[in-house]
């Protein structure tokens, strides 16, 4: 489901248009059949475009959703030990599908030490990690709170709503199912038009900056300089960024425009003065998820482990992400980078605020690299050049310039924008409380309309986190 591909919007909006038209002239006297039909409508939608994504993905999100649905409506027939026996063999079965396709080939490899190439090449289907989370989480909240079990119809509203099935936000129970049950398709001006901004914003920051970003990226450049090392970590944390953002953005777009609420799944993390501010504003709902089903279940900062607990958790979020060693490396850096910030907090220390935000966005430009490069030698390599002190001299940084510059002014180009729009993602959040408020304005939209049309690279990448 890519939201930069034509084909997309030439689905939906005929598609939305035949709802509209059949609810007003043809059901507009018949409120519940009229509100039946656009739930119905609404989930063809969804599984439409899951099907148009591969086959593979729709069977396996279907199987999930099932499993999910069956497995919890027979817990509730039963006492409360029965549920919790239900939730300790219905995780482990939802998990199966994302264990098999996402870390098969890593788990026969490098912990039975098989060549199982029957796994080496599987396509991991689209937005496995998110839907399955979403999933678990509704089973969790359903069983452990008692809380009623959903109609059908609704929970695969809830299970499939289209634009945050295949990359998030990973809603919950008690934020998006009460907004499935009641759910209305009515054409509201002020809905469309706040979702119209952040479509424009997060296709702007898809397509002129992520693919702008990804273009200008050094490519099997093993040259050992510093500056290219460097120059790839800030290109990949902000290309990621704002493809990610830009891509919740949409969904956050699309969601308004049919009257629905999601969360806002990032909020300017790097205008954060801290690391522990960071990942409170990327990813949130993951970060949520971890936090509240994993970190608080071993006993979150409670316990004198809570080091411990920390780095489970970030050792874990870097599985989630992908099945090889580098990504282990990554969380476990995030992981000891926020026990620091902890310790440091915990001693009653404080840092300028400029300076803070420096230090975090060199921390997490650092700790990117580990989840681009995948090459574990290389990673070494890459670290040893940052961390020579005579690696940073004039002469590599003018070879660099030499060699690429192209592809130096493209990034020193984008970079500038990038600062300008961290910086207004700032100053808009502590003013209003939202940090994208003043770039969704209409004076704005138009800047980047014109930006994303001139600045197109006309080289079509799919959504980063489409790969996890």
């Amino acid at each position: 489901m890519d939201f930069t591909n034509i084909v997309f919007w030439l689905c939906l909006i005929p598609a939305m248009v035949c709802i509209f038209l059949t609810g007003r002239y043809i059901l507009h006297h018949r409120t519940q059949a009229k509100q039946q039909f656009e739930k119905y409508a609404l989930l063809i939608i969804s599984l439409a475009f899951l099907g148009m994504a591969s086959m593979l993905t729709l069977g396996i999100f279907l199987l999930v959703a099932f499993l999910a649905y069956g497995g919890v409506k027979l817990a509730l027939k039963g006492g409360r030990n029965m549920r919790k026996l239900a939730l300790g063999i219905l995780i482990p079965l939802l998990l199966i599908p994302l264990l098999y396709y996402k870390y098969g080939y890593f788990i026969g490899t490098q912990v039975f030490n098989q060549e199982w190439d029957t796994l080496r090449d599987l396509i991991i289907p689209i937005g496995i990690s998110f839907y399955t989370f979403q999933k678990i989480s509704f089973c969790i909240d359903t069983l452990s709170r008692q809380q009623p079990l959903p109609k059908f119809l609704d929970f695969m509203n809830f299970a499939s709503f289209f634009p945050q099935i295949v990359a998030g936000p990973i809603e919950r129970r008690d934020s998006l199912l009460p907004q499935m049950e009641n759910i209305r398709l009515t054409w509201k001006a002020a809905n469309i038009d706040i979702g119209l901004r952040y479509i424009v914003l997060g296709l702007f920051f898809k397509m002129c900056m992520a693919d702008n970003l990804a273009s200008a990226f050094f490519q099997h450049y093993d040259g050992g300089n510093v500056w290219v090392i460097w120059m790839n970590n800030i290109i990949f944390g902000l290309r990621i960024y704002f493809d990610f953002a830009g891509y919740g953005l949409i969904a956050y777009g699309l969601a308004r425009g049919l009257g629905v609420q999601l969360t806002m799944n990032f909020l300017s993390p790097y205008s954060a003065t801290n690391i522990t501010a960071f990942w409170r504003r990327w990813h949130i709902s993951l970060t949520g998820w971890f936090r509240d089903y994993i970190y608080f279940n071993i006993g979150g900062s409670r316990t004198k482990f809570w080091a411990f607990n920390i780095l489970l958790v970030f050792l874990i979020s870097g599985l989630w992400h992908g099945a090889s060693w580098n990504f282990v490396m990554w969380g476990g850096l995030s992981g000891i980078a926020m026990i620091l910030h902890r310790c440091y907090r915990n001693l009653g220390l404080r840092m300028w605020a400029p300076l803070s935000t420096l230090l975090t966005l060199i921390t997490m430009f650092y700790i990117w690299m580990f989840f681009y490069e995948t090459d574990n030698h290389q990673l070494w390599d890459n670290t040893c050049h940052l961390l020579t002190f005579s690696s940073y001299n004039t002469k590599s940084l003018m070879a660099v310039v030499g060699t690429f510059p192209v592809a130096i002014l493209t990034f020193c180009f984008f970079a500038l924008i990038s600062i300008v729009l961290i910086v207004m993602e700032g100053l808009s959040g502590k003013k209003t409380g939202n940090p994208y408020q003043w770039l969704i304005s209409p004076y704005a939209c138009g800047v980047w309309v014109i930006l994303t049309i001139v600045f197109n690279p006309g080289v079509k990448n799919s959504f980063i986190y489409f790969s996890f």
